[in-house]
């Protein structure tokens, strides 16, 4: 391992791509009644990387190779922290531990993180797969 671990961070933010494009597939299967915050982080990051792609095939720019990740890490956490923001003050503390839940807050908190270290001067970290 080298520092910084950008090679392991940009496999990350690969496999967070993955999984965002099959959350709203895995979601919208359920009752939105019982989504907590985490269902809300994970269905936004993969409508959000479903709607980039669509539109990239929409202007003829078909690279297979960043379907998982279409937007920088930069734009993806600042976006997931507005919607973690506004969702925690919607949702008034609403507890749910499925599956689902714990997964989309892990992606959304990795995805905020990754956001959140970009912003600082001379980031070390630089993951913007394209």
């Amino acid at each position: 391992l080298k520092w910084p671990p950008s090679d392991l961070l940009s496999n990350a933010f690969t496999v967070a791509g993955c999984l965002a494009l099959v959350g709203p597939v895995v979601l919208f299967r359920r009752d939105s009644a019982e989504g907590g915050v985490g269902d809300m982080l994970w269905m936004t990051g993969g409508v959000l990387v479903w709607v980039y792609n669509l539109a990239g095939i929409v202007r003829g720019e078909w690279n297979a190779s960043s379907w998982a990740t279409p937007l920088a890490a930069r734009t993806m956490g600042l976006t997931i922290l507005a919607v973690l923001v506004a969702a925690t003050r919607m949702r008034n503390g609403d507890r749910s531990w499925s599956w689902t839940n714990v997964t989309g807050w892990v992606l959304g908190l990795f995805w905020v993180g990754l956001g959140l270290i970009s912003l600082w001067p001379n980031s070390p970290v630089r993951v913007a797969i394209r």
